[in-house]
């Protein structure tokens, strides 16, 4: 090393390190999954989520009762990569590359306070506060919490550590405690907090080893493998590939298991998107309902979902992300995986193809907005709606609800029912429902941006206003949209 010649340290601007930060892609749901991740490594099996509105004093905190750490350990935490991502990991250890607790927070909240307390030892905090630390130019964590009622809560416990988001810029804005837009739209996302985390965390739950608490309310596991539906989903026999372990299971066809279990059991996705690929890391679902690239969504396939599940000794094969939503099976292991899908939807389309000449409605409960609804008529004879809900139908009905009513009527009584039961006995491949193309034609494009437009200006975030649009379809089939919503 004689050869190198020192110059200058070049420090990172806090302020432009802290906007990259704030832009790894976390949503809500993937950002506070990260901070259990870390009461998990601590040992916790308690855990507990709270919010609060209230305008721009409102906030969210994630507590445990795991180990909690002592000064020079919460430091540490606070510091930016703070842990060697190839540094040996405990088993149990569903961190990697010490940024979660920062990065998650920052996507979310301008300040982050961590209170922590080891047993037998005080309590001890420390926050990060964006603006302070763009005001003074320095990376300055400050001994501060702004409600010492936050402390009172972990004095009444042996151990455990409290992480603190306000300013929650990224999902309240600037709004005020009035604005009912906002604050209906902040109570949404955490629902789809909930359903998140009782399907990310669902082993863990079930296996008692943690328990989440949602505002005091016992999150319930959902299992995506739906081993409690009857008759119970057929399971294949495990196959182990050095440490990765994949199993299939084929769900049974929704005209054995009735309508009410099959539209309990749909996930807040439907059937339909469910099916594919479920990648755990030490038991932590990473992601779920997708085909790698390996297949196509297909009607026919919809009920064969794989679960794999590899160490964290792993984590650099798969290519696992910060925010550890996204993994990329290694090359060897794709062809396994391929094999493995093709056995399963193989299986999926014998049962569907045989017992799937009538389908039961997908229309329970979702976080998308779907464009058409079902329902009975009080004969009995189903009906198919234009969902009144959905943000395109909703805005025109606002500009001319009468004309646009009428329409709307016009169309729903006109289905071509008997055209699509033709096709679809001719062949049941016919409907295959998969997205025509990656790339989002640019009048879809400039629609949302139409909506997003709207939405802001009702003075709803824009990180809210954006999520919105893409709850919806057909919004959510294209990702790509989300870029031109800023």
């Amino acid at each position: 090393m004689s050869e190198f010649v020192k110059a200058e340290i070049a420090k990172p601007n806090p302020k432009t390190t802290i906007k990259s930060y704030r832009s790894f892609g976390y949503n809500l749901s993937t950002a506070i999954a990260d901070i259990i991740d870390n009461s998990i490594s601590a040992s916790a099996d308690e855990i507990c989520i709270e919010y609060k509105w209230n305008g721009q004093d409102s906030f969210i905190s994630v507590s445990d009762n795991g180990t909690g750490m002592n000064k020079d350990e919460l430091v540490l935490a606070m510091t930016p990569g703070c842990k060697d991502p190839e540094e040996v990991r405990t088993e149990k250890d569903l961190g990697r590359f010490g940024m979660g607790l920062k990065t998650a927070s920052f996507s979310q909240c301008k300040r982050l306070t961590c209170i922590t307390k080891r047993e037998n030892y005080a309590i001890i905090k420390r926050c990060w506060d964006i603006d302070f630390i763009n005001a003074e130019n320095e990376w300055q964590l400050l001994d501060y919490v702004s409600d010492d009622s936050f402390l009172e809560k972990l004095k009444k416990q042996k151990s455990g550590t409290l992480v603190l988001w306000e300013k929650l810029d990224r999902i309240i804005g600037n709004a005020e405690s009035i604005n009912e837009s906002v604050k209906n739209a902040f109570y949404q996302e955490m629902i789809n907090v909930k359903h998140h985390l009782s399907l990310v965390f669902h082993k863990f739950i079930e296996s008692k080893r943690v328990k989440i608490f949602f505002q005091n309310e016992v999150i319930e596991p959902y299992n995506p493998f739906l081993l409690n539906l009857n008759p119970k989903p057929e399971m294949g026999l495990p196959e182990s590939f050095g440490n990765v372990e994949i199993t299939y299971f084929i769900l049974p066809h929704m005209s054995e298991i009735g309508k009410s279990d099959y539209e309990n059991s749909g996930g807040s996705l439907g059937w339909f998107q469910e099916q594919g690929f479920y990648i755990y890391r030490g038991e932590r679902l990473l992601v779920a309902g997708d085909w790698l690239g390996l297949q196509k969504k297909r009607d026919y396939s919809k009920l064969a979902r794989i679960a794999v599940n590899f160490t964290n000794e792993n984590d650099f094969n798969w290519h696992l992300d910060i925010k550890k939503s996204t993994a990329i099976p290694p090359i060897e292991i794709r062809k396994e995986l391929d094999r493995i899908a093709r056995m399963a939807i193989m299986k999926s389309a014998k049962i569907y193809n045989w017992r799937g000449q009538k389908t039961i409605s997908e229309s329970g409960e979702s976080n998308l907005e779907p464009l058409w609804t079902d329902d009975k008529t009080r004969n009995g004879i189903k009906k198919y709606q234009i969902n009144r809900k959905h943000p395109i139908i909703k805005l025109l009905l606002e500009e001319n609800s009468k004309l646009f009513g009428k329409v709307l009527k016009l169309l729903e009584d006109n289905v071509p029912i008997e055209l699509i039961l033709s096709n679809q006995n001719e062949d049941p491949a016919f409907h295959e429902l998969e997205k025509q193309s990656e790339i989002p034609s640019q009048e879809l494009i400039n629609l949302a941006v139409e909506l997003y437009n709207i939405n802001v200006s009702q003075g709803i975030p824009n990180e809210l206003a954006s999520q919105q649009i893409m709850s919806a379809v057909p919004f959510s089939l294209y990702p790509l949209i989300n870029e031109y919503l800023k």
